[in-house]
């Protein structure tokens, strides 16, 4: 996962925010990839019900944790034989640019969008492909952006690999070429992460759709290192102290 360097400055950039001290916006220090399956075993409830828990996932971790903004960056595409990228990796500013991802994340539902899911062939599922893609995309930001940040390609999918490259091997080669972390959440009973290896986190599997938002919305925020309130509100104090303890003096 994230180096300590960074993971300590996410812990008090959001207590900073708590007690009421803000910064200069710097780059971001963290960029994910959100990559969804839209294979055909996914029936179309099932995908509607995968789309709103992104959309409510995400929504619910930047609202409790506004200092994300300007922290984080975030891309997306979906697979299923193939791939189509629908969010380009950008920094997620403010209010409106999480509205502009989440946007797009509904929009792979919309029936106008036929064959919807973003056009991808639902015959297969390739997720050794879709993390080569992942990989590309966030080098590729990287680069651009000529920082050097942290790089987590995030999969979902509701089952194994059938087609194209190997995951595993995908994972590896991700990881050698500079991406920090290849996680995945599985759906369901038939769901396989298990291909992660030591590339990354293997998150399991959430038992059903249903119960997917919970376990999504609990991965990213292990992914964006976001601290429990008990941990916040005693950072919060022990910075209270210090200035309270610099003024005495």
């Amino acid at each position: 996962m994230k180096p300590i360097k960074h993971a300590v400055k996410s812990i008090l950039a959001t207590a900073l925010l708590a007690v009421g001290v803000s910064g200069a916006q710097a780059a971001p220090t963290t960029a994910l990839y959100l990559t969804m399956d839209g294979s055909g075993s996914i029936t179309a409830a099932q995908f509607t019900t995968q789309v709103t828990s992104y959309v409510t996932a995400l929504n619910n971790i930047f609202t409790a944790t506004p200092s994300l903004f300007g922290q984080v960056a975030i891309g997306g595409g979906i697979f299923g034989a193939d791939f189509s990228e629908f969010f380009a990796t950008q920094e997620i500013t403010n209010a409106a640019a999480l509205t502009s991802l989440t946007t797009a994340i509904s929009n792979l539902d919309l029936p106008a969008n036929n064959p919807g899911r973003g056009g991808i062939n639902q015959g297969g599922t390739a997720i050794g492909d879709a993390v080569n893609a992942s990989a590309s995309a966030l080098l590729a930001y990287e680069q651009a952006l000529q920082v050097d940040i942290d790089l987590l390609i995030d999969v979902t999918t509701d089952g194994q690999n059938n087609t194209g490259a190997d995951p595993a091997t995908a994972a590896g080669n991700a990881v050698v070429s500079g991406i920090n972390s290849v996680n995945c959440l599985g759906i369901g009973a038939s769901a396989n992460c298990s291909w992660v290896g030591t590339n990354g986190t293997n998150f399991g599997s959430a038992p059903s759709f249903q119960e997917f938002q919970a376990a999504l919305e609990g991965k990213i925020k292990q992914e964006f290192d976001i601290p429990e309130p008990g941990t916040l509100a005693i950072l919060g104090l022990g910075l209270l102290g210090m200035v309270a303890s610099r003024r005495k003096q």
